[in-house]
């Protein structure tokens, strides 16, 4: 064995060697709590330092683009304007849901009402408003 190997040697034994007594147990659990306290303390820093940066960048971004759906609106606005001079028809006011338009207005209701059904043949097994016939009691 050479000089360096008894040198370390002699330190993994000071390192793994147990505390001496009571009083070298008490010393090692409270430098160890010590040690816990600290750390989650340091984490708690990091935390709100990190929260505090992270509300900075979402308020700066706010900030930027505040101007932004205004400006949406109003290009909108432009391109129904442009589209009304090109002669393209304005856009339904209803609502599309699985590709079918649901108009609220019971003006339109009524007039695709009585002209819808003038076209349509009749089912056999509906009623004129197209319901199925009523179940009779026997």
């Amino acid at each position: 064995m050479n000089i360096k190997d008894e040198r370390s040697d002699s330190r993994q034994a000071q390192l793994a060697a147990p505390p001496m007594g009571v009083f070298g147990k008490l010393l090692t659990i409270a430098v160890g709590v010590v040690i816990l306290v600290v750390a989650f303390m340091f984490s708690l820093v990091a935390l709100g330092v990190v929260l505090v940066v992270g509300v900075l960048f979402f308020a700066y971004l706010k900030w930027k683009t505040r101007h932004l759906p205004r400006d949406l609106r109003d290009l909108a606005e432009q391109m129904q304007q442009q589209a009304a001079r090109q002669g393209y028809p304005p856009p339904g006011g209803g609502r599309v849901i699985e590709g079918e338009v649901i108009s609220g207005g019971s003006d339109e209701a009524d007039a695709g009402s009585s002209s819808g059904r003038q076209g349509r043949r009749a089912d056999p097994g509906r009623d004129q408003a197209g319901r199925p016939p009523a179940a009779h009691d026997s």
